[in-house]
């Protein structure tokens, strides 16, 4: 397979995330009027932003502050980054049997971010984009999968591989961190998953 599939797959699964907590959180159609809300009723109203932005030191964030996403998800074949990175030419990552949460404990993620660091994030003839990330600030539940190939971290069980075979495991979070980084150079180039702390078994 040639590298614009690979490249395709993540715009889709991207999209079809963004389509999916989308159709999760509006409500349904119904018949709606306008009228005016009293002195008291605008009093008793609390509101704040569904979204922040921010860009600090080259570094574009937006969060979605309080969105929370619950799901079992099975995936027969999941797969990403196809190219030579200078030793092989291969998957970055190859998942087969993918089950994100499982029939008897959603998979949650809270707090969801995309994140897209610049350098020379000022200049705009030089300016160039060095990784973006899309993630969660606390995912909690498990991930299992046939992991053919491997590429990323997974803090507190001590791995961090490219294009490594785990085999068939299962990867539990309790509240921490995860992403997907798409990364243009460097020791973390091309397509990673980072989980900041979980347990890998067995």
């Amino acid at each position: 397979m040639r590298r614009m599939s690979s490249c395709k797959m993540v715009v889709t699964v991207s999209c079809c995330f963004v389509l999916l907590s989308l159709a999760l959180l509006l409500p349904p159609l119904s018949a709606a009027r306008t009228r005016a809300l009293s002195d008291s009723e605008l009093a008793s109203i609390y509101a704040y932003g569904f979204s922040t932005f921010t860009f600090d030191g080259g570094l574009a964030t937006i969060n979605f502050n309080n969105l929370t996403i619950r799901t079992f998800t099975e995936i027969e074949s999941m797969k990403t980054g196809y190219y030579n990175n200078g030793t092989t030419t291969g998957w970055d990552n190859d998942w087969t049997n993918v089950s994100l949460g499982s029939s008897s404990s959603d998979l949650i993620a809270k707090g969801i971010y995309i994140q897209a660091k610049f350098s020379n994030a000022t200049d705009g003839t030089t300016r160039q984009l060095d990784y973006f990330r899309i993630g969660t600030t606390s995912l909690t539940g498990t991930i299992t999968a046939d992991f053919n190939s491997f590429s990323g971290t997974i803090g507190g069980a001590g791995i961090s591989s490219s294009r490594t075979a785990l085999g068939t495991a299962t990867m539990t979070s309790n509240g921490a961190g995860f992403y997907l980084e798409v990364n243009r150079t460097g020791s973390s180039m091309g397509y990673t998953f980072q989980w900041v702390n979980a347990t890998k078994t067995p």
